[in-house]
């Protein structure tokens, strides 16, 4: 059999997560309020017919009861309650109320009565109000922990799939995920999760008691009530598919009109003034008849909708009334004012239920998106009975990598061998191509084709962790992380110390600036913290990288223009990190380029040159493209203007 797929609103609200506090305490108030709401309708009923049922009437009713046998005697000459214990006495629903009059005495007189049925009905509101308002507060409750679950959750996905992203798109799309959709699932599940915990309860609770009154009367009703609300929900959508659709119409004669905008020079130069004004007149007159007939469309469906409401609404008093006047057996008119009341309320429970729907709606679709991210596959994983990847000590092997992203071949067929110990670039006139070579190395993607070697080990069966640490990437947008100076530099490694992340520091360079900040290494860095410059910044990802002696580094340098001072203090540490290591660079400095032992250009998917930079100046007419593109004048200047901006 086929697996069952659940919607975005299934996998959000689980059945585990009926069980948990918030939700237990959200089904507890709202079966409390349902309860206080049911106890209310009881005692303003009564008091209802406690103040139209007096005097004569009321004492000869009594009198005639007590002839009867059907109430004790002794209750005049104030009978208080016992009066609507008499009256109710052939409904079903009311068997209880003589029993009640027995144990309470409070309630055998009248002003007793009245007080007691006042204090209790303001009790029950009192009640159901306090209990909605708690189970909201259950509710939002709720909605908070299960977005709390999906931001951790996208926290880890954004860790597994964020080292693959070429791009940066899927840390957008998990940055959108993470303060948006998560945002609309909190606001909307909070309310969701509380409209349908009072729909379950109120619905059945107001229908069982309409019949609870008189079970003929109440189905008499209910069938009216449910058929207005059916038509008046029908009417009012087809008259907003028919304004929908004649916007569209109206669009339509929008774009024509639009069109004609563009065309003045030919309007102009051929003598068309005339024709063209006349076209342009008729459409827009199309559109606003199509405009107009929207309106009107819907207006006569909402009319028909309001026509058939109070249709209903008279049908249903009608019913009420023949049953309050009935010559046999008629119902008290207390109980047909409150069973009209409920009614009422069904009718408002019934429209929240439309708020449900739309309130599905809305998590559906952003549950979707969430979900839709929190399904991707990360590319790579490590393998089951992975082993230990020794430090690349002789090469780096490419070969016959393929390489496909979002369904553009990035790489194809690309053989390409790094010497240990050695100092090379990766440029292309697409950045993609060499960005993701330098991904394959470090190991952030797998080619879709091939084999990456170190030292003719194929590192798709190396455990990540091996890999990962003696293979450091450097980018040139590495955030800096919201803490110290020496927080940035040991990111929480506990097998070093600020001792060693100042050695690291003076490596680099980075010691002297660090020094002059306001607290040294303990400055706080960050959104909320000391903000560095885009060299500063660089150079404490240098330092993050030194401290862990790798055996490769891979370097993106930044885009933006550096001064003088800072582009040599960052040349030098580089001759520093060539030391016994593997150095392997995305320059955007010419600088960077000439220091290298070799330059590896691509172009459209392959290695399409290989060699110095002196030597490919010589030789390669589209290196020598390359390079002007890249380092003219007018590219330095756009990326002086971009680190001014």
């Amino acid at each position: 059999m086929p697996a069952t797929v659940l919607l975005p609103l299934q996998r959000l609200v689980t059945r585990n997560s009926w069980l948990q506090q918030n939700s237990l305490l959200v089904i507890a108030y709202g079966a409390q309020a349902a309860m206080a709401l049911l106890f209310w309708l009881v005692s303003v009923t009564l008091l209802a017919d406690l103040l139209i049922v007096r005097g004569a009437e009321a004492e000869k009713l009594v009198t005639a009861a007590m002839e009867s046998g059907k109430a004790p005697l002794g209750l005049l000459p104030d009978p208080g309650l016992w009066v609507q214990a008499i009256r109710f006495g052939d409904l079903s629903a009311w068997r209880w109320l003589p029993w009640i009059c027995e144990t309470l005495p409070l309630l055998r007189t009248t002003p007793g009565a009245v007080f007691s049925l006042v204090l209790f009905s303001l009790l029950m509101a009192g009640i159901y109000s306090w209990s909605r308002n708690r189970a909201r507060v259950a509710a939002a409750r709720a909605a908070r922990d299960t977005a709390t679950k999906l931001r951790n959750n996208i926290h880890r996905q954004a860790l597994r799939l964020g080292p693959s992203d070429l791009t940066g798109q899927n840390q957008e799309t998990a940055i959108q995920l993470f303060c948006d959709e998560v945002e609309v699932i909190r606001e909307c599940l909070g309310e969701w999760r509380w409209r349908y915990v009072r729909a379950r309860f109120l619905i059945p609770t107001l229908v069982l008691t309409a019949i609870a009154i008189d079970w003929r009367l109440g189905l008499e009703c209910l069938v009216p009530a449910v058929a207005c609300w059916w038509v008046f929900r029908y009417e009012r959508e087809k008259g907003a598919e028919n304004r929908q659709i004649a916007e569209a119409h109206a669009e339509t004669e929008v774009q024509f009109l639009s069109e004609g905008l563009r065309q003045t020079r030919l309007v102009r130069g051929y003598n068309m003034e005339e024709f063209e004004r006349s076209l342009f007149q008729a459409h827009l007159n199309r559109m606003s008849e199509d405009l107009s007939q929207g309106r009107q469309l819907e207006r006569a469906a909402l009319t028909t909708a309001r026509f058939v409401t109070w249709a209903g609404m008279a049908i249903i008093v009608l019913l009420i009334a023949i049953r309050v006047t009935s010559a046999v057996h008629p119902l008290p008119l207390s109980n047909g004012v409150v069973l009209g009341l409920i009614l009422l309320g069904l009718t408002m429970e019934w429209n929240s239920w439309e708020r449900l729907e739309n309130l599905t709606a809305r998590l559906n679709v952003a549950g979707e998106r969430v979900y839709t991210y929190l399904d991707e596959i990360p590319q790579v994983g490590q393998a089951v009975g992975a082993k230990f990847i020794d430090p690349v000590s002789k090469s780096i092997i490419l070969e016959a990598v393929h390489y496909v992203h979002q369904g553009n071949e990035i790489l194809r067929g690309v053989d390409l061998r790094i010497e240990a110990n050695s100092e090379i670039s990766l440029v292309g006139m697409d950045p993609l191509a060499p960005k993701a070579v330098a991904y394959l190395i470090a190991r952030f993607i797998e080619p879709t084709r091939g084999r990456v070697l170190f030292d003719g080990e194929d590192i798709a069966w190396g455990t990540l962790e091996s890999i990962h640490s003696e293979v450091l990437y450097i980018g040139s947008d590495d955030p800096i992380l919201s803490g110290t100076v020496v927080d940035n530099i040991l990111c929480g490694d506990k097998r070093y110390s600020l001792p060693d992340a100042i050695e690291a520091a003076k490596e680099v360079h980075a010691n002297k600036f660090i020094t002059q900040l306001p607290n040294g290494y303990e400055t706080l860095l960050g959104e909320q913290g000391h903000q560095l410059s885009a060299g500063e910044a660089f150079r404490i990802g240098l330092a993050r990288a030194v401290i862990r002696q790798p055996a490769v580094i891979i370097i993106e340098e930044p885009k933006v223009i550096l001064d003088e001072n800072t582009r040599a203090l960052i040349d030098d540490a580089y001759q520093r990190l060539a030391n016994k290591r593997t150095l392997i660079y995305l320059p955007s400095r010419l600088s960077t380029i000439r220091r290298c032992g070799s330059v590896h250009l691509f172009h459209e998917g392959v290695l399409a040159a290989v060699g110095t930079h002196q030597d490919l100046a010589k030789k390669s007419e589209l290196y020598r493209h390359w390079d002007y593109v890249t380092f003219n004048t007018y590219s330095r200047q756009s990326r002086r203007l971009v680190e001014v901006s």
